[in-house]
């Protein structure tokens, strides 16, 4: 365990496009946002799909497909930077002619601000409650992360601002909508990160990419704050 670290900053790609589209040279990171991590496994009854009305089904997977249309609604109901991302789904037994008996979804919620990150995850867990009842289907909730969102110091922050104005850059304050290294320092040590401009925002895919000329002047800040 270190205890001679009087700080930890962090210089990152934004991960998303508010840099890009703004014209923003770089970004200076209030929060990093907190997340919830869900698995959610939905029963009902396998049929024969020719056979079985519409209205005698319990179909694990459309009741899925509601659940995750709604909670998608719900976040971009709140508004930035509010998000709620179903990002693996699957289904048993899985063929083109029966009615799916189980399906698993898994449910990625963020939000930077604590109240407004418990309010959606309190909505989102009403979805699947209500959801699953109407349809008459079992609901089984895992719980796989859960994280409060982590502020950066303000006085580091204000460092690094203050360093971005003198290398004549305009930057922008605002909240990551990714977890980083900062956030796991910054319960320990006072701790800031810095952005730079993600090409088209994107990230985690092969088209993730900033030029040379963009990392630049983040260096140049990072430099000058650390100095």
């Amino acid at each position: 365990r270190r205890d001679d670290l009087d700080a930890f900053v962090e210089l990152h790609i934004e991960q998303g496009r508010l840099l890009e589209e703004g014209g923003y040279h770089l970004g200076v990171v209030e929060t990093i946002t907190g997340l919830r991590h869900l698995r959610v496994h939905v029963t009902g009854r396998q049929d024969h799909a020719g056979t079985t009305p519409m209205d005698l089904r319990r179909d694990a997977l459309a009741g899925a497909a509601e659940m995750i249309a709604r909670l998608t609604k719900a976040a971009a109901a709140m508004g930035r930077p509010a998000v709620a991302t179903a990002g693996m789904i699957a289904a048993q037994p899985g063929a083109i002619n029966i009615v799916p008996r189980a399906a698993q979804f898994t449910v990625d919620t963020r939000h930077p601000d604590p109240a407004r990150r418990r309010a959606l995850v309190a909505e989102i867990e009403g979805i699947l409650q209500e959801v699953a009842a109407r349809r008459g289907l079992g609901l089984q909730v895992e719980q796989l992360a859960d994280h409060e969102p982590t502020p950066m110091a303000p006085a580091i922050r204000q460092v690094l601002a203050a360093a971005a104005d003198a290398e004549g850059l305009r930057w922008l304050a605002l909240p990551s909508g990714a977890g980083h290294d900062s956030q796991i320092l910054a319960p320990h040590v006072p701790t800031a990160l810095l952005f730079v401009p993600s090409r088209d925002g994107r990230s985690h895919c092969p088209e993730e990419f900033t030029p040379v000329e963009q990392i630049v002047p983040g260096l140049r800040v990072l430099a000058r704050a650390l100095h």
